[in-house]
């Protein structure tokens, strides 16, 4: 079997790497920046993850509902005071395009450990903190693997992860200017 998944993050590494500058953009120090933060991860996310549900990620990997982390988001915001904006959820179709829009939902939380210690203790953190149980990331791609066997399902997913890239590059953007 083929690593499809390298092929997502070969195809992801430039919109990767951009995300992440825009991300570093945003000061996790002060409770504005952290704020900004979490209002663009979670408006991000939660678009996300209602495609996600729409178009039956738990029938792609089974344990969807506990990977989920739209509400430790909404909870983060509601703390810090502000509200998510509303985004267009990406269009998801089949189990390929949920592949890709997982691997980067799933993905991002290898960051966590390394910005969860830019934010001050007092500020809330149920997001940064949501830990994947064991094994979960190479389950995550063994199943991307199988999704993923031939040219037009990764191209499928090649282009959900992009686009999923996009709206969380749309949604940083928004909060660096609010």
């Amino acid at each position: 079997m083929r690593d499809a998944h390298r092929l997502l993050r070969e195809a992801t590494r430039e919109p990767h790497e951009r995300l992440d500058a825009l991300f570093g953009g945003f000061d996790l120090s002060t409770r504005e920046g952290y704020a900004r933060f979490v209002g663009a991860q979670a408006s991000a996310m939660i678009a996300v993850e209602a495609a996600l549900d729409a178009a039956g990620a738990a029938d792609v990997i089974d344990n969807w509902p506990e990977r989920r982390r739209g509400d430790a988001l909404r909870n983060d915001a509601a703390t810090l005071g502000i509200e998510p904006m509303r985004l267009d959820p990406p269009s998801l179709s089949d189990h390929a395009e949920i592949a890709g829009a997982l691997y980067v939902v799933e993905g991002s939380r290898h960051g966590a450990r390394f910005l969860r210690k830019q934010v001050p203790d007092a500020l809330p953190t149920a997001f940064l903190d949501s830990e994947q149980a064991p094994g979960s990331w190479a389950k995550l791609l063994d199943r991307i693997d199988a999704i993923l066997y031939q040219p037009e399902a990764e191209a499928a997913a090649t282009r959900s992860a992009l686009r999923v890239f996009d709206l969380f590059g749309q949604a940083g953007r928004l909060w660096m200017k609010a």
